[in-house]
């Protein structure tokens, strides 16, 4: 059964996947317009890569501070 990407992310969230919402949310936020929107769902994947330690931890705090985002 295909999956819609929000599907994915409530179901991982439901399992409590963090790892995975990491990628999804970055996945979700290549697929918006909108730079508020692009930046939400890269904060959320920051939050969560942050909760496990995520080998793109880094990557996405550059990422929000180049946007103004985080400091």
């Amino acid at each position: 059964k295909f999956m819609s990407l929000n599907e994915k992310i409530l179901e991982a969230h439901q399992n409590k996947n963090l790892s995975l919402l990491v990628e999804l949310y970055q996945e979700a936020a290549k697929n918006v317009s909108k730079a508020e929107e692009e930046n939400f769902f890269l904060v959320q994947a920051y939050t969560f890569a942050l909760e496990v330690s995520h080998s793109k931890v880094l990557f996405l705090r550059r990422e929000l501070v180049s946007r103004g985002v985080e400091e």
